[in-house]
């Protein structure tokens, strides 16, 4: 048993009136300590077969009757029309544009008997279930041409520059439990908020997603293991979970229960995080969502800090102190790099001289994809590895908050759309704030706060220097972020000038004077 013993069967089943055929294939691990059944489901098309999905099992045959195809009864019930848009709305490199329309998802996806939208279970079907769900949505021929536009290919061979994470090829993946988890959080958003609802979640999981591919591959998967990168994309789906939609200040000013019970510290951000992992792992698991039935216990603590970390990262209260600290981080491990360059006759540096970036460094030095070396702890080069995983670890995290805040950072018609949303939440809170007796919260006061200027000045003071370091790291945030950011605060300096401000802001209305 020094390497892989497969067994190899066929056998047959009919979903839904298609034949399919499971290929098992028996995996004896290396470690000697499990057995695994990999097994790939294809459909006989003509003469070939094409591969529908591969998921891996605990060695009970039980099991596979688990493996059929799952499809959401959610896209089982939309219009062709809808599917046809959907498709191509859904595709990956679609879902990999930074300047993807959530809105129109939504819309596309509202029931037209209950009027609810399902934007998230979509979106974290497709990110987290793929290749699985891509057999629904191949069927379904788009209407719309996809176009990708030059940023979006690569250069050396003109294809997108999308990659994908292949989540089933290292760990469980059953999309029936995590379509139902998706199912469950996104009923827990409150579809009253203007702002913290469904639609933001499940943007938030997109952007976050998006941000990933801006990485590109050589670099994400050399820093960042596949059960990391799935766990952020799962806390993303539940980091707003049951927003009540008020701020944390108003959770303080007014002594509600949720402040009591986290003692005023990242009130709302503990809430989120505590619900969705009691959804999770907690009292409220059930095993119609338990998607992380059949993982290892370390894997399952492992994606549990990091969706708990990531999910506090996003408390803005300790926005400045995070961008400092990742800021200060990335220039030491800059400076450690040069040094070792400096006292080393390696060819360590690209072409005309110039300093490797900063990912460059960081997958040299944390490549999860090879065996570690082992290294002298008080070598500069052991201290570099260090603060390597230091600085990597923070950034996958702030990635999140990024997303999180991302909205004054795409396109104009949709920085309108979110600004308009927040404003519209933020006023309700100022209006209940009065009644209250409270403080009125900063941008809170519907007769006092002008429109353009809360945008200026968040764009200009937050938005524009979080991703411009962010730009630093990920070179393509520079080239493909940094335009909209610049295009968004150039706009509502426009708008300044016409003096357009909301007195009675409705939800959907701007009054103009």
């Amino acid at each position: 048993y020094g390497g892989r013993t497969r067994l190899s069967n066929t056998i047959q089943i009919r979903p839904e009136g298609r034949e399919t055929k499971l290929i098992l294939l028996r995996d004896k691990l290396v470690s000697g300590r499990r057995l695994n059944l990999l097994i790939d489901a294809y459909q006989e098309v003509g003469d070939g077969r094409r591969l529908l999905g591969r998921t891996r099992f605990s060695d009970d045959a039980a099991q596979i009757g688990s493996l059929i195809e799952y499809c959401p009864p959610e896209w089982k019930a939309l219009t062709t029309e809808a599917k046809t848009k959907l498709a191509n709305l859904l595709s990956w490199e679609s879902l990999s544009k930074w300047e993807f329309n959530i809105v129109e998802v939504a819309e596309l996806s509202r029931n037209a008997t209950t009027g609810q939208c399902c934007p998230l279970l979509l979106v974290g079907w497709a990110l987290l279930c793929e290749p699985d769900m891509m057999q629904f949505t191949q069927g379904v021929k788009s209407e719309v041409d996809l176009d990708l536009g030059e940023g979006h290919l690569d250069s050396s061979t003109g294809k997108s520059k999308a990659y994908h994470y292949n989540f089933s090829d290292h760990m469980k993946i059953n999309p029936r439990a995590i379509c139902n988890f998706l199912r469950e959080v996104e009923s827990r958003y409150k579809p009253e908020n203007p702002y913290h609802n469904n639609i933001h979640a499940a943007d938030v999981t997109q952007t976050l997603h998006c941000l990933f591919q801006l990485m590109d591959e050589q670099y994400l998967m050399r820093i960042c293991d596949p059960i990391t990168i799935f766990s952020l994309l799962l806390a993303a789906t539940f980091h707003d979970i049951a927003h009540p939609g008020t701020n944390n200040l108003f959770q303080q000013n007014a002594v509600t229960q949720l402040a009591i019970m986290h003692n005023d510290v990242s009130i709302l951000e503990n809430m989120h995080s505590s619900l969705g992992h009691s959804l999770l792992m907690g009292e409220d698991k059930n095993d119609e969502w338990d998607v992380f039935e059949g993982w290892m216990h370390d894997e399952k603590m492992h994606a549990r800090r990091m969706m708990m970390s990531s999910v506090m990262s996003t408390d803005m209260s300790n926005h400045f102190e995070k961008v400092a600290e990742l800021d200060s981080l990335m220039d030491q491990v800059q400076l450690l790099a040069n040094d070792i360059v400096e006292d080393s006759t390696a060819d360590t540096e690209i072409e005309g001289g110039e300093p490797k970036s900063i990912l460059s460094i960081l997958a040299q030095n944390l490549d999860v994809t090879d065996e570690a070396e082992a290294k002298d702890k008080d070598s500069p080069e052991s201290k570099l590895e260090g603060e390597c995983r230091q600085l990597a670890d923070m950034l996958i995290k702030f990635l999140l908050h990024c997303a999180d805040i991302s909205n004054p950072a795409k396109g104009k018609e949709m920085a309108i759309y979110w600004a308009d949303c927040a404003l519209a939440e933020f006023f309700a809170q100022g209006d209940k704030e009065k009644e209250m007796g409270l403080p009125i919260s900063p941008l809170c006061d519907r007769d006092t706060v002008k429109r353009a200027d809360s945008q200026i000045g968040f764009t200009r003071f937050v938005i524009h220097p979080t991703f411009e370091l962010l730009g630093e790291i990920i070179p393509r945030v520079k080239d493909e972020v940094m335009p909209s950011v610049d295009n968004n605060l150039a706009y509502w300096n426009r708008e300044k000038a016409r003096f357009t401000r909301f007195k009675d802001f409705k939800f959907g209305r701007v009054e103009e004077e």
